[in-house]
């Protein structure tokens, strides 16, 4: 008896089944529309653009220009503050390698050496990633720093407004990600 309740029970909600999807199919309104028409996008996502096309300038017509000529003093004050930079961070290679040739180094000593080189080596590689990328998206040179969980970057004279104040952050908050409020922006002069 349980046995044929329950093939009666199973048989009825396979007809339920069986008419919701007729029913489904004989009401919808697909007006004709086959799977090709529904796949073919409109807009292809990643497409390639040419940088100097014409179609990309009449897009950027909208966007208000980031001004990227420098003046030779700003060029000037780039090229000395990279110098600078680097010379600094040579100069802190130099006196780690030393301080772990000395043969008197405890062993714990040398780890936090060890750790403090990774950090130097991982912000020294977060600027460099967050220059590039800035430079790419068309602002022009920029210095960035990263020290002590905070980002300062400096950006050429004129280049800063709302939007790109905030594409800068995302930049950075991005590659290295230090908060909102601990970046610091602030144009040459």
């Amino acid at each position: 008896m349980k046995l044929r309740r329950r093939q009666l029970i199973l048989t009825s909600l396979v007809l339920s089944l069986g008419a919701a999807v007729y029913l489904n199919w004989h009401f919808s309104d697909d007006k004709g529309l086959s799977a090709t028409d529904i796949l073919q996008p409109q807009k292809e996502l990643g497409e390639a653009k040419y940088v100097n096309s014409s179609k990309a300038s009449e897009e950027k017509e909208d966007a208000e220009p980031i001004p990227t000529n420098m003046s030779e003093r700003t060029k000037e004050y780039f090229a000395n503050a990279k110098m600078e930079r680097q010379k600094k961070r040579d100069e802190a290679t130099d006196i780690i390698r030393k301080t772990l040739s000395e043969g008197n180094v405890s062993e714990q000593t040398k780890a936090d050496i060890t750790k403090q080189t990774e950090e130097i080596a991982k912000a020294t590689q977060q600027e460099s990633n967050i220059e590039n990328i800035i430079k790419a998206k068309g602002f022009g040179d920029c210095m960035v720093f990263i020290q002590n969980g905070e980002c300062s970057i400096i950006v050429n004279p004129g280049s800063l407004n709302d939007s790109s104040v905030i594409t800068i952050r995302d930049i950075v908050s991005g590659q290295s990600g230090i908060a909102f409020d601990r970046i610091k922006i602030t144009e040459a002069k």
